[in-house]
């Protein structure tokens, strides 16, 4: 099976030392979070169900919890929650994920946090571009790569888990991205694995990996949000009408500084 590789710049030799080393921080920047994260808005909202789900066992930093619910997570928000007092609930884009809720005041998500619970009672979640959030109990960002990947994911299958099976493969997969760091996506493997608990049939599982092997390395307009809480479960959906964030790849980035520090070799061998 062909399993998608998650995005890394290669290493490229580009003259001088003095612009190698040029080259070396913009790769690191590249691949580091930025170091605080930026709220776009906020909502209030509570978790309501799992629905269409099935069941795993999932492990992970050397923990396994059985039997969880993977599926789509549907929340219910508060539309009497106002922020600023301006007469609409929500604040910032938090306004775009209320406009997005459905004739019962719920919205469709994914879990992107194995770490905390889900808010079984109301509570104030920050808006996030995905590569800033600060996801599970160490709050710590998944960095740009792996927010492409889950706009490649969201872009390519959310018409896909209409059923118990599909959304169950697109729950695995939003895990398998968000925590695994092998440098390969397999569900049923490495830094985080999953094995079938209940349900219809396993072949969710196969179907993940199969989604997670052929992701591509597009860059989908997609107005992916994570909705985050320091003490409580992380979520992610997409948000229709916003665009996709605007930070470019990793590759992108090196290309860039590897184009600048070029620039830079041309302009001092034509000095000499």
């Amino acid at each position: 099976m062909n399993l998608k590789q998650p995005s890394s710049p290669g290493r490229t030799w580009c003259g001088p030392p003095v612009l190698a080393g040029l080259a070396a921080v913009g790769l690191v920047l590249a691949l580091v979070a930025p170091a605080s994260a930026n709220s776009l808005g906020k909502v209030r909202l509570e978790y309501w169900r799992v629905s269409p789900r099935q069941a795993s066992n999932v492990t992970y930093d050397s923990t396994t919890k059985n039997g969880l619910l993977t599926g789509k997570y549907n929340l219910t928000l508060d539309t009497n929650y106002d922020p600023d007092g301006d007469g609409t609930a929500g604040s910032g884009q938090g306004v775009d994920v209320y406009a997005a809720k459905d004739a019962n005041n719920q919205i469709g998500t994914f879990c992107a946090d194995l770490e905390q619970w889900a808010p079984t009672s109301m509570r104030v979640y920050d808006v996030f571009h995905p590569e800033e959030a600060p996801i599970g109990g160490g709050n710590t960002p998944i960095g740009i790569a792996k927010a492409w990947d889950l706009r490649r994911l969201f872009n390519q299958h959310t018409n896909d888990i209409s059923t118990n099976d599909g959304a169950a493969a697109f729950q695995a997969a939003v895990w398998e991205i968000v925590y695994e760091d092998t440098g390969t996506y397999n569900v049923t493997s490495g830094d985080l694995s999953m094995t079938y608990y209940w349900g219809a049939s396993s072949g969710w599982l196969d179907t993940a990996n199969d989604w997670l092997g052929s992701l591509g390395t597009d860059t989908p307009d997609v107005g992916l949000r994570v909705l985050a809480n320091t003490e409580k479960q992380d979520f992610a959906m997409w948000v229709p009408g916003l665009p996709a964030d605007p930070l470019p790849e990793p590759v992108t980035m090196a290309g860039l500084v590897l184009g600048v520090g070029s620039l830079a070799c041309y302009v001092r061998r034509r000095r000499r």
